[in-house]
């Protein structure tokens, strides 16, 4: 296979991973909404009493799997949870705040008069949005959960959704993730760490095309493919073989069930992310890996070169000219380190010129190059 691992390598730390100045405002951000309830709920009701303790991140921020967004109508999404013990979730009575009151009250507490477009009640969360018209758009979203003991004294958490209370962990899925990939790197060195960086690539193939670019895809979402990749990971010394023999074990993974089970899920049978034995989104992922392996077999070609291989791999990630420009600056650099090879030779007395009028080595020329003797008057 037809080595493009040190490109790739570059695409994934300039396009793909999350730059060190976005993620640093997205935890200020994340940050000001902790504290504008730890306050505020403090202050309308003494008897609710939560800190920066109560507060869990969840999604693929806290996995460590977001990545950067390529479309103006895409929003990095940033999960928040706060963790509420049952006995303070109730109202003057003493009766318990039904889930839907407990949402409208943190929606509430959350409301700032800075704010172009107030928090609005999403199915299982309370939504904060931020700029919406550039490079920066992003919502933080806080799922509200309450705490409790059962008869047993085991702790209960359930989530506030529309639909009522659910039992829910809001730290199963960080936790399962991160002893994978501990597990994986005790394995082999760097292999944990190398199989969320696929998760990161998946993503990226996945969300490469939109209605922007009139080649809209419809496939599933970042926790779908976490698990998928959980399942097919191929680990590889190199990145971009790693990737290839992924997409092979996931096309061949999906040929034969197309259901999608949460990995994170401990108790039997495991429950399903898929709401059919074949949702379309996953058909959709089955056919969009296919095209991506077809374009990938000329990297197995005895005449693939550079040029080749970054066509193939610009076609399933979709650089928008990164990986050109790459290319172009390593041919610049290659030909003004020649020259400079050349100039050293020259300077040297060193130079010689080969049968096809080439500037080599004086050892390896056809005709030495002597040094020049010049008559008449001097330049000034």
């Amino acid at each position: 296979m037809f080595n493009y691992n040190e490109q790739l390598r570059k695409f994934y730390a300039k396009k793909i991973k999350l730059p060190s100045d976005m993620r640093s405002m997205l935890l200020d951000h994340r940050k000001a909404n902790a504290d504008r309830l730890i306050a505020r709920l403090g202050e309308r009701d003494p008897k609710i009493r939560i800190g920066e303790s109560n507060f869990q991140s969840q999604g693929s921020f806290a996995m460590d799997t977001v990545i950067q967004t390529r479309f103006t109508d895409e929003e990095y999404d940033i999960d928040y949870g706060v963790v509420i013990r049952r006995s303070q979730l109730v109202d003057e009575d003493g009766s318990e705040l039904s889930a839907q009151e407990v949402r409208e009250l943190i929606r509430d507490e959350l409301k700032d008069n800075r704010f172009n477009k107030q928090p609005k009640l999403m199915t299982n969360c309370v939504r904060v949005f931020y700029a919406d018209d550039d490079d920066y758009a992003h919502h933080v979203d806080i799922p509200v959960y309450r705490e409790f003991e059962d008869a047993s004294g085991k702790t209960i958490t359930e989530l506030a959704g529309q639909d009522g209370w659910n039992a829910s962990n809001p730290t199963r899925v960080n936790e399962w993730l991160e002893d994978l990939v501990e597990d994986k790197n005790d394995q082999t060195d760097g292999s944990g760490s190398q199989m969320r960086r696929m998760v990161k690539w998946a993503k990226r193939f996945c969300r490469s095309r939109n209605a922007e670019t009139n080649d809209e895809w419809d496939l599933p979402n970042g926790m779908k493919l976490t698990m998928l990749i959980a399942e097919t990971f191929c680990a590889h010394e190199r990145d971009d073989t790693s990737f290839y023999n992924t997409l092979t074990a996931l096309k061949n993974r999906l040929a034969w069930n197309l259901e999608i089970e949460n990995l994170s899920d401990k108790s039997w049978p495991k429950a399903k992310l898929t709401k059919t034995s074949s949702d379309q989104n996953v058909v959709n992922l089955h056919d969009r890996v296919g095209e991506a392996l077809d374009s990938l077999a000329v990297l197995f070609k005895s005449d693939c070169d550079e040029v080749k291989a970054r066509r193939a791999w610009d076609w399933v990630f979709q650089s928008d000219g990164f990986l050109k420009e790459q290319e172009d600056e390593a041919k610049a650099e290659a030909k003004r380190q020649a020259l400079l090879e050349k100039a050293a030779l020259l300077a040297a007395g060193n130079a010689g010129t080969d049968r096809f009028g080439r500037i080599v080595t004086a050892c390896a020329a056809v005709t030495p190059n002597v040094a020049h003797a010049f008559y008449g008057d001097a330049f000034p």
